[in-house]
């Protein structure tokens, strides 16, 4: 499992799960929210300038090096594109 420090509370995780990989934000040790997809999908999100992956709950919205972090629909953190680009390699 991989991880990614959001702010002083929010922890994003990285869980291997089958063939897709489970994106999970949690609040001292309590689930939030949580996503299932595709290194795949997840990868061709990064190479684009501007996105946006999933609907409802947990959403990423990428602009050029930034991806922003919104948990229902409330901007609640960023963090870069590198950073979450070297997460998925260590997980491949």
């Amino acid at each position: 499992m991989q991880q990614i420090i959001l702010n002083e509370k929010l922890i994003l995780s990285f869980e291997p799960s089958g063939k897709k990989i489970r994106l999970v934000i949690t609040e001292a040790d309590k689930e939030l929210v949580c996503r299932k997809e595709t290194i795949k999908n997840l990868n061709h999100f990064l190479v684009e300038d501007r996105a946006h992956i999933f609907k409802g709950r947990l959403q990423l919205k990428k602009h050029d090096d930034i991806v922003e972090v919104f948990i229902k629909d409330i901007p609640t953190a960023i963090i870069s594109a590198n950073s979450f680009r070297e997460v998925l390699n260590n997980l491949q």
